[in-house]
């Protein structure tokens, strides 16, 4: 697969999300075309393992959108729980993405 890099200006929104108690602001930046190509995470502790975790999953999460990857097929490979909530940040993250999704506005 060919990567499709994002043009150097691009339109982004700052969404608020919250999984598990932990909050944070989900930046997701945009093709001209409106499909999402970035996400970025911010507002948790800097410098904590789960900081650099989030950061190193919005790279490969990117990566992925940018490979042509689409967010719903994301969506769908991410680990769930009994109630289909998502298991982990990472699911609850990739979830904002999906339009559409009842996840998106948690």
């Amino acid at each position: 697969m060919t990567r499709h890099r994002l043009p150097d200006r691009r339109p982004s929104v700052t969404l608020p999300l919250e999984h598990e108690g932990f909050a944070c602001q989900l930046t997701v930046g945009f093709y001209p075309d409106g499909r999402v190509g970035e996400v970025f995470v911010s507002g948790l502790k800097t410098g904590s393992n789960l900081d650099a975790l989030v950061a190193d999953a919005g790279v490969l999460v990117s990566r992925l959108l940018q490979h042509g990857v689409a967010p719903d097929d994301l969506a769908g490979s991410m680990g769930r729980q009994g109630d289909a909530r998502p298991a982990s940040l990472i699911g609850a993250i990739v979830d904002r993405l999906v339009p559409n999704n009842p996840e998106k506005s948690r």
